[in-house]
C-alpha cells in the first residue's frame, strides 16, 4: 500500500493519538463503539507499547497485515475492512514520522563523569601531624611524605576506586557490595574493608602491602610480564612486586617498621644499618649518604619511640664510632679516624 499521498484527516489524528496514549485524548471514542474496540485490540496486537519512541514502522505494519488475513473471516463487511485499513495505515505513519523526527533532533545522552579530587603532601623532616583524607564513603587515608592520591567526589559504577602514588596507610569502611581498589603504576590492590599499609613510590622497584586487619589482594600490573601475578594476603602477612621481575611474594610476618612513619615508633633487631637508613629517611624524611659499602653492613640493635631524627642518628652515630656530616640536607655518616 502506498501512502505517499495519504493526508491524515483530523479525526485520524485523534485516533493516532488517541491509541498513543497521548494525554487528553484518551477519551476519544470517534466511530462506533465496535470498530473502536476492535482497532485498539489489533494495535496491542502489533506490540505498540503507546509511544512513538519504540515503534518499528516497517514491523508494525507486517504485524497488522498478518492480524488482518488471520481475522479476515471476522469482518462482516468490505466497509469496515476498507476502514481498518485507513485508520491503520495513518496510525502507521504517524508513528513512522514521529520517530523519525525524535531520531533526527534528539541529542546524544551524556554521562558526567564525577569530579576528580588529588591530595598531596609533601611532608617535610618529622612532620607534627600526618596528612589524613576521608574520602566519600568514609575510609580514613593517612598520607606520607611525597603521596598523591586521586579519588572521585562520589564513587560509581559498583566499585571505589581510587590512584595512588607514594604510601599511605588505608582505614577501609566495610561494603561487601561495592570493592574498594587502589590503582598504583605497577600494581592493583582490592580489599572489601580492612586496615593495611601500601608503599608503591614511581621510582622503587619494589611495591609492599602490609595488612593488619581483614584480607588484601595484590596483584602485579608491571609492563613486558606474561601471566597474572597475585597474592592473597590475610590480615598479619606481608605481599610485594618486585616490578623489574613482575614477581609476587608473600610473607607471614609484617614488615618491621612498616608504620613507623605514621606512629614514630621503631625497631630494629641486628639490622644492617643500610637498611636502618632506609627506615629512618621514610619515618623521618631526610637524606643519608655512607662513605662505604662497609658502613652499611654493620648490625644495629635499639628501640625508638616518637623522639626526633636528630637525636636517634646521634645515638646510632656514637653506638658505633661513626661521625656526622652534613651537606645541604643530606647527612652523610663516616668512620672516625683515630
Amino acid at each position: 500500500m502506498d501512502f505517499k499521498n495519504n493526508i491524515v484527516s483530523d479525526e485520524e489524528k485523534q485516533w493516532s493519538a488517541y491509541l498513543n496514549g497521548e494525554p487528553n485524548i484518551t477519551d476519544y471514542h470517534g466511530g462506533d463503539e465496535k470498530l473502536n474496540n476492535d482497532l485498539t485490540k489489533i494495535w496491542e496486537a502489533m506490540g505498540t507499547k503507546y509511544s512513538y519512541l519504540s515503534a518499528d514502522p516497517d514491523k508494525g505494519w507486517r504485524k497488522l497485515q498478518k492480524q488482518i488475513e488471520k481475522s479476515d473471516k471476522q469482518l462482516k463487511t468490505k466497509e469496515f475492512k476498507i476502514r481498518l485499513f485507513k485508520y491503520a495505515a495513518s496510525i502507521v505513519m504517524v508513528i513512522g514520522i514521529g520517530f523519525a523526527v525524535y531520531q533526527f533532533v534528539k541529542t546524544p545522552e551524556i554521562i558526567a563523569e564525577a569530579p576528580v579530587i588529588m591530595a598531596f603532601s609533601q611532608t617535610s623532616e618529622h612532620p607534627e601531624a600526618v596528612t589524613t583524607v576521608t574520602l566519600p564513603d568514609g575510609s580514613k587515608v593517612k598520607l606520607n611524605a611525597n603521596t598523591k592520591i586521586e579519588y572521585p567526589e562520589q564513587f560509581r559504577h559498583g566499585i571505589r576506586k581510587i590512584k595512588l602514588s607514594g604510601e599511605a596507610f588505608f582505614e577501609v569502611t566495610k561494603d561487601s557490595l561495592h570493592p574498594f581498589r587502589i590503582e598504583t603504576l605497577n600494581a592493583t590492590v582490592e580489599v572489601l574493608g580492612t586496615s593495611f599499609n601500601v608503599s608503591a613510590y614511581p621510582n622503587d622497584d619494589r611495591v609492599e602491602v602490609n595488612v593488619e586487619t581483614g584480607k588484601v589482594k595484590l596483584t602485579s600490573m608491571a609492563k613486558g610480564i606474561k601471566g597474572t601475578k597475585f597474592a592473597v594476603l590475610p590480615a598479619g602477612e606481608r605481599g610485594w612486586l618486585k616490578v623489574s621481575e613482575g614477581e609476587v611474594g608473600q610473607a607471614r610476618n609484617l614488615a618491621p617498621n612498616y608504620s613507623a612513619w605514621i606512629n614514630k615508633v621503631i625497631s630494629f633487631q641486628r639490622t644492617p644499618l643500610e637498611e636502618v637508613c632506609k627506615v629512618l629517611e621514610n619515618t623521618y624524611h631526610i637524606k643519608f649518604r655512607l662513605e662505604n659499602p662497609e658502613i652499611g653492613k654493620i648490625p644495629y640493635t635499639a628501640n625508638f619511640a616518637d623522639l626526633n631524627s636528630e637525636y636517634v642518628v646521634n645515638v646510632i652515630a656514637r653506638t658505633h664510632h661513626l661521625q656526622i656530616k652534613k651537606i645541604g640536607d643530606e647527612i652523610i655518616l663516616t668512620k672516625r679516624s683515630n
